[in-house]
């Protein structure tokens, strides 16, 4: 490690006993907890009917909206969240980052390019969604993303050139002097990656996490179908609309507790989502705490 902090973090002080995970567990995928999770999603679809009246198309808020919107203010309350570990040490993350996976033609040999969007704390659910409608109209236009260029320039090379270059790349990183620039635009570089299997009507899978970059949580999202629920008014089963989530974690960066909290916070927005609709209100030292130098307007 030859800076203390990064393009990306800031060095974060941990215990002693945390200090050591890296070092027994080197890579992110040998570090993973898996958890998994079905949502009630009755509440939340009966609020898309609502507010989503008398809109085109093309500007509806979808329930893949709510999940982004649910997780990062998730995220903003628990913010352990966006912490991660790189060159064996710990940080901060300085911006709340998604990545997900955009297929440019709906059809089986549609081009896929992956977006990573940038997300202030104090965003609704509409700047959410303007922010996703954005950067996919983007993706899909002639433009597409500078993330695919420098894929295409480094596989211009020979192999032995591909190798070389992986390798600088990896040892730029672990010692902090990566630069920014090759950082900004990667999706393995962000808060969490999420996959939406159910927008192609599959259910969600157990996914690993990537050894490269600096994500430390993936979600997997299932398609909408019919499922017993608790009815806790009642005190008996119902069947409503359901959806499953599976998540991948790096172990390293939070205890099981911490993750279970967590959890449930995502599924008490997912489920009851009206909240996400307004700003939060949160307090100004709240939001210095998460330490962000990237915020978009």
């Amino acid at each position: 490690m030859i800076l203390k902090d990064r393009p990306d973090g800031k060095a974060l002080k941990v215990p002693n006993f945390k200090k050591l995970n890296p070092y027994m567990f080197p890579t992110r995928d040998e570090s993973v907890l898996f958890a998994e999770e079905r949502f009630d999603i009755d509440k939340a679809i009966a609020m898309l009917l609502e507010i989503n009246k008398g809109k085109d198309p093309e500007y509806r808020i979808n329930l893949f909206h709510i999940i982004l919107a649910a997780y990062l203010r998730t995220v903003v309350e628990r913010p352990i969240l966006n912490t991660f570990v790189a060159g064996q040490r710990y940080f901060r993350r300085n911006e709340l980052s998604f990545s997900f996976v955009v297929k440019k033609d709906i059809s089986d040999e549609g081009e896929e390019t992956i977006l990573k969007i940038v997300f202030n704390p104090e965003d609704t659910l509409h700047d959410v969604a303007r922010r996703v409608r954005e950067a996919v109209s983007l993706s899909r236009s002639a433009t597409g993303n500078t993330t695919e260029k420098e894929i295409d320039l480094v596989m211009a090379l020979p192999r032995f050139g591909i190798k070389a270059f992986m390798w600088l790349y990896r040892f730029l990183d672990y010692n902090n002097i990566l630069p920014g620039f090759m950082i900004k635009t990667d999706p393995l570089y962000s808060t969490a990656f999420f996959t939406n299997l159910g927008s192609i009507g599959m259910d969600s899978i157990s996914h690993h996490l990537y050894n490269w970059g600096t994500c430390s949580v993936f979600i997997s999202v299932g398609k909408v179908k019919k499922g017993p629920i608790f009815d806790n008014r009642h005190g008996n089963m119902k069947i409503g609309h359901v959806l499953d989530m599976k998540m991948t974690l790096d172990d390293r960066v939070a205890d099981g507790v911490y993750y279970y909290n967590s959890l449930s916070t995502f599924k008490k927005y997912v489920e009851h989502p009206e909240p996400l609709l307004e700003p939060a209100g949160y307090t100004k030292e709240h939001l210095d705490e998460l330490d962000l130098g990237c915020v978009p307007e």
